[in-house]
């Protein structure tokens, strides 16, 4: 009689029907896991930032502090050249400061930051350089030892936090909006949150 062919047997199978349930259970974590809460829905909502400290990296600004969140809504944005979802963002908020600027109860403030933000290596040229290309019409600081980053995230209680980051805040430094990273569409959400921000405190003056 021929040698019977030889069969692939069980384990094959079994080791296939562990696959397609590992990849169901992923599936369905993943859509029944609700989006994390962000922008006007964050957390930190309502708290208060107490650590404010800015110094002058391109272009004609200064040094800002604490002091500067007192009577005007803040708009804050941390990234860095390096970042990819950052340069996606980026012509999005040049749009947005532009829309504002001359909002008399605003401002914005554009945070560049290295990989490594302990480390200013060529920072400001390469900073300089990008927003060049952006054609961006403000100038950029930066955060010295992270201590507004590190404010921030003791503020939110944030346990993550990355580029880009951008900060909503309300007269005396109030936290409006917080919105980490980035999703197409935050543009509208921000615009949106500047302008409820601007009216509310313009009511309360």
């Amino acid at each position: 009689m021929p040698p019977e062919k030889a069969g692939f047997g069980v384990w094959p199978w079994l080791g296939l029907l562990v696959v397609l349930v590992v990849a169901l259970v992923v599936r369905v974590v993943i859509v029944r896991t609700p989006p994390q809460p962000r922008g006007e829905h964050h957390p930190a909502v309502g708290q208060k930032l107490t650590t404010f400290h800015l110094e002058p990296l391109t272009g004609d600004s200064r040094e800002v502090s604490i002091d500067d969140l007192d009577e005007k809504v803040t708009l804050i944005n941390f990234w860095g050249p390096w970042c990819g979802a950052c340069v996606v963002e980026f012509p999005h908020l040049v749009e947005l400061e532009q829309h504002f600027r001359h909002q008399p109860g605003f401002q914005f403030f554009s945070v560049s930051s290295n990989y490594n933000p302990l480390d200013d290596t060529d920072l400001a040229e390469n900073t300089e350089k990008f927003l060049k290309q952006q054609r961006a019409g403000f100038p950029a600081y930066r955060d010295p030892q992270g201590q507004t980053t590190i404010g921030l995230i003791k503020a939110a209680k944030e346990e993550y936090f990355g580029y880009p980051a951008t900060l909503l805040l309300g007269k005396g430094g109030i936290i409006r909006g917080l919105w980490i990273g980035y999703i197409p569409g935050d543009e509208t959400a921000v615009r949106e949150a500047v302008e409820r921000a601007i009216k509310a405190d313009a009511e309360k003056s």
